[in-house]
């Protein structure tokens, strides 16, 4: 082959791969391509940036990956990019460089080409269906898109994330303009939590700060279109309670301080549904509980208040803010209404009858509300009720210099300086207790106001009056002998003035009388004389007691051997007793022996029955003569002597007894007696 053809062939190898490298195009696997069309084209519309349709320019149209042909030299590439990777927690965020013009008023664009474009990775349909030049509304999420890079300007943000305990507060840049004197822009359906800006405005929302926010979690959301602002949730701490204020709303009914509150707004969590069903601006009936809330404090401010605390002994009364006028609604007077159908005093029937502005009044009425809290924790809201706090136990009001251990349930004044009868200056100590009861403490505060005015303006000067009236009429010696009559007197007074108030009276005491130093000297040497005028009657007294202490005493001392001797005289009597029954029972039987005996005699012979008979006749007139001499007793006495001789027993008496008995024999019988007795219980052996 000849050089020339030679350097022919090669020049047009070369020519070939040169034309082949511009006529075919590779575009890698995760690239695309832009291209330009230079010539041999329509020119591009006024305003246009990118060509379509043959038109001379760049190109909107990107080669995809893969081998494009081309036709070069018409058209070129003038750059290939890597695609549009959005990281896991990133946003893209679009700019659209060509499109239609954006309406006057708006910032942001609205994507009217919807999913014509396919998330911008289509930009002849962004631009034929009507995609507006400027940021857009429609953002891209995680993933690799094919974005034209001259057309789409794509700006990574992260993710919206709202931590636990936190909430979002959201500010459009964009939307309709707020309503007059409105706060905060309604919500519109469809927004997804802001994460779908374009039906956020295709939907009506306005402009500014949003009724709706974003609790804890991540969104995707276009913070070019949405300010976010994190805030604390609402958080009300265990014995606090949450007092919220609207800063939105309808105008607050007028003549009240504080609103209702919608129930539907769900502690205040649901805004929308707080303007929607009629929430009012200004100070909101409803409180919140301790606990966690998610709550638009662009919309509603909180601040917290402690919880009403009721200590054991302690009611709590109740004057509400908010209700019925009691002028205007008059319920009837009854147990069943609350109202007191017993009112005595002209005030309490005149507000019964009349206005009942301080009376104490059922629920749902504003006044003092008959119903009290009795011990506890509870929420109530220091805007609607005013509270009152009264000790229901007993308390202590007194007059004295001392004011060592003042205390809560207890209140001390001056002692009452008074001027007796007599003219003398005294001072009168006084302790008043005193308690209400937790029913009527209402009636209380509806006539005093609290319980410091009911000590300074009626207990006391109820006291001072009656007690400087009462001494005034008696002489000071008179009056603190009789302290006692003084004092239920008093009492008794006290009791049916403060009844008048619903209160009741545990006790009206004098406590101290201070009399002048001079009566007090003279009534001391009064009162010692007398106490050792008693003393000596008492000196007296305890002599002769002990005197007859002493007699008592001897009297016991000897009383075992009185005793023992009256004992022995018993026995001797009871023993003298039984001897006489058994010596007449002894003379007994020996007639019976005699008769016996003359019977037989009698049988034996007529001769010796008159010996016996003249024997007999003699001895029955000695006995006769015997006994009428020695009387009975003694002639049982002498038989007996005539049996003992008999038995030889010892007769001579140890003792010599002398007696002043009939005819001197009284003593010598009792002697023989006990003698007797004696031998007849130690027999001699």
């Amino acid at each position: 082959m000849s050089p020339v053809l030679t350097v022919i062939l090669v020049l047009s190898l070369v020519l070939g791969i040169y034309l082949f490298t511009r006529w075919v195009v590779n575009v890698g696997a995760t690239e695309i391509a832009l291209t330009e069309r230079r010539y041999l084209g329509n020119e591009l519309e006024e305003g246009r940036a990118f060509a379509m349709n043959g038109q001379v320019g760049i190109q909107a149209a990107y080669l995809a990956p893969g081998l494009k042909l081309i036709a070069w030299p018409v058209v070129r590439v003038i750059e290939t990019t890597e695609f549009m990777v959005i990281g896991p927690n990133q946003l893209g965020i679009v700019t659209a460089t060509d499109g239609a013009q954006m309406p006057s008023g708006r910032i942001f664009a609205e994507d009217l080409a919807g999913e014509n474009h396919g998330q911008f990775q289509n930009p002849e349909a962004f631009l034929t269906h009507g995609g507006v030049r400027g940021e857009q509304l429609r953002f891209l999420t995680n993933g690799q898109f094919k974005i034209h890079p001259r057309l789409f300007k794509i700006q990574l943000i992260a993710k919206t994330s709202i931590p636990q305990g936190k909430i979002g507060i959201i500010e459009a840049r964009d939307g309709a303009t707020l309503g007059p004197g409105q706060l905060v822009g309604r919500s519109v359906e469809g927004h997804d939590n802001f994460q779908k800006a374009e039906l956020f405005l295709k939907n009506g929302g306005q402009k500014g700060p949003q009724v709706d926010i974003l609790r804890p979690g991540t969104y995707n959301i276009h913070t070019g279109m949405f300010k976010i602002e994190i805030r604390d949730a609402v958080s009300v701490g265990d014995g606090q309670i949450g007092v919220v204020e609207s800063l939105g709303g309808e105008p607050m009914t007028p003549g009240e301080v504080v609103a209702d509150s919608p129930a539907s707004a769900n502690n205040f969590q649901d805004g929308e549904a707080f303007l929607r069903d009629g929430g009012q601006r200004g100070p909101q009936t409803a409180i919140l509980a301790p606990g966690t809330y998610y709550i638009n404090t662009a919309l509603f401010s909180i601040s917290s208040k402690p919880q009403t605390q009721v200590k054991q002994g302690e009611v709590a009364v109740l004057i509400s803010n908010h209700g019925k006028d009691p002028s205007v609604v008059s319920p009837p007077v009854g147990p069943k209404s609350g109202l007191d159908a017993s009112a005595t005093d002209a005030e309490e029937m005149r507000l019964n009858a009349e206005t009942m502005q301080r009376h104490v009044v059922p629920a749902g009425f504003r006044g003092i509300q008959r119903e009290v809290a009795g011990p506890g924790r509870y929420n109530i809201n220091p805007l609607v009720y005013q509270i009152v706090i009264v000790p229901t136990t007993m308390r202590s009001v007194e007059w004295a210099d001392d004011e060592a251990g003042v205390n809560d349930m207890k209140s001390t004044f001056d002692p009452f300086e008074v001027v007796s009868n007599d003219g003398f200056p005294m001072k009168v100590e006084v302790r008043c207790q005193y308690r209400v009861l937790p029913e009527n403490a209402p009636y209380v505060i509806a006539k005093l106001g609290s319980m410091e005015a009911l000590e300074r303006n009626v207990i006391h000067p109820q006291i001072d009056g009656i007690f400087r009236g009462e001494v005034s009429k008696s002489p000071a010696i008179s009056y603190q002998q009789n302290r006692s009559d003084e004092q239920r007197k008093a009492e008794a007074e006290v009791r049916a003035d403060l009844a008048k108030y619903r209160v009741e009276v545990v006790s009206v005491m004098i406590t101290n009388i201070h009399l002048p130093p001079q009566l007090m000297e003279a009534t001391q040497q009064k009162n010692l004389a007398e106490v050792r005028r008693s003393m000596f009657d008492e000196q007296q007294k305890t002599e002769l007691r002990r005197i007859e202490l002493e007699k008592t005493k001897a009297e016991a001392e000897n009383q075992p051997r009185i005793i023992a001797e009256q004992a022995g005289i018993v026995v001797a009597e009871h023993k003298a007793a039984q001897v006489v029954k058994q010596a007449s029972g002894e003379a007994q039987r020996i007639q019976m022996v005699a008769e016996a005996e003359a019977k037989r005699i009698k049988q034996v012979g007529d001769a010796e029955a008159g010996v016996i008979e003249s024997k007999g006749k003699a001895t029955a007139e000695a006995y006769r003569l015997g006994g009428e001499a020695l009387t009975p007793a003694g002639l049982t006495a002498v038989e007996m002597v005539k049996s003992i001789t008999a038995a030889g027993l010892k007769i001579t008496p140890d003792v010599q007894v002398s007696g002043s008995g009939d005819n001197g024999g009284g003593g010598l019988v009792q002697l023989l007696l006990a003698d007797l007795v004696k031998r007849s219980q130690n027999p001699v052996k």
